[in-house]
């Protein structure tokens, strides 16, 4: 099926995922896409979904901007060379007018590539920054978690690279699927015995939420860590084989409150981190939290029985969150910021 209605599209090419949104004249959302694949094996795959999307829509008149974090992959020999391999696969794309988001202002159709690499949280806060006064904007992802801050309606975050950003409260590296668990705790205490975690890639955190029926299957894309399937079941084993145990049915309930045990460490240090944030920047009381990315609905659960009041990023747009579009929010926030800037 073509489309041409669309006027603005927005693309943000991950390292495992590639995910795209488009919106008409209109600002209504006419496509989302969110696709697995694995760039560090190889870029044919990511070439060959740049070259269906561009014979999707067929439309003189789409203007399309540009966000990366795949140069991290290691596939390529630095994260410079990352951003040159990318742009060139991006010339597939035959749009009107081709943008890439750009840290010194929103967009740039010629950049250099250090101030474009890791930039795809960037556009929600500029989207954001003159439609609420005060927040934390949270997007938990499948790999990581940003935290976009405004104060007074500017967009206060000081730090534009994953190092740096690492190392100042700005970005963890923790995301609802594709984490592994033994990065989480080394060990778990449950009725007073001990648990050591193996460190091996045996399991991720998509098991942990399968098994406590936290995880959407329309979310649920990547492959698995052994390349077998998706039941509880399935879960359960890759789990136990990071504690060294193999699972049976009479371990059903060990591995449910480990599992829990997860999943509450890793949402605790969002919580943690939002505090640290809110007093780095001397941020209100009232400074609202609002949520975004594929775990949005984990966290939004988590958060509210912590008592702490929680948005969504679709509320603070005012837009229908049609197919959870703000799961993929640096993708609409650059076709959104488009429509406005262009």
């Amino acid at each position: 099926m073509e489309l041409t209605e669309i006027k603005y599209l927005g693309i943000d090419i991950g390292g495992a995922h590639l995910k795209y949104i488009g919106i008409n004249k209109k600002k209504e959302i006419k496509l989302i896409n969110y696709i697995p694949y694995k760039i560090w094996l190889s870029s044919n795959q990511l070439e060959k979904n740049l070259k269906n999307l561009s014979k999707k829509i067929k439309s003189n008149e789409t203007i399309c901007g540009i966000t990366m974090s795949a140069e991290l992959c290691d596939i390529f020999p630095d994260r410079e060379n990352g951003v040159k391999e990318l742009i060139r696969l991006c010339r597939i794309l035959e749009f009107n007018k081709l943008y890439y988001t750009y840290k010194k202002s929103i967009f740039s159709e010629d950049p250099k590539a250090s101030e474009i690499m890791s930039m795809n949280w960037h556009s929600i806060g500029r989207l954001c920054e003159k439609r609420i006064k005060d927040s934390i904007i949270v997007d938990f992802g499948s790999t990581t978690t940003d935290f976009i801050c405004i104060k007074n309606f500017k967009f206060i975050n000081k730090y534009f690279t994953d190092f740096s950003r690492l190392n100042n409260h700005e970005l963890l590296y923790t995301g609802v699927s594709r984490t592994p668990i033994f990065s989480l705790l080394k060990n778990i205490i449950i009725n007073k015995k001990n648990y050591n975690l193996i460190p091996e890639y045996f399991s991720d955190m998509s098991d942990v939420y399968r098994i406590i029926k936290m995880l959407n299957r329309n979310i649920d894309l990547d492959d698995t860590r052994d390349g077998r399937g998706k039941s509880q079941i399935a879960s359960k084993i890759r789990v136990c084989r990071n504690f060294g145990f193999d699972y049976d049915k009479s371990k059903n309930n060990i591995v449910e409150k480990i599992c829990k045990k997860l999943c509450d460490s890793q949402l605790t240090e969002i919580k943690n981190n939002l505090n640290t944030l809110k007093l780095k920047y001397e941020l209100p009381n009232n400074t609202k939290i609002v949520l975004s990315g594929i775990g949005q609905n984990i966290l939004h659960e988590f958060l509210t029985k912590k008592n702490i009041k929680v948005l969504k990023l679709h509320e603070i747009l005012k837009i229908k969150n049609k197919n959870n579009a703000t799961n993929h929010a640096p993708a609409l926030s650059i076709a959104l910021l488009l429509s406005e800037v262009t």
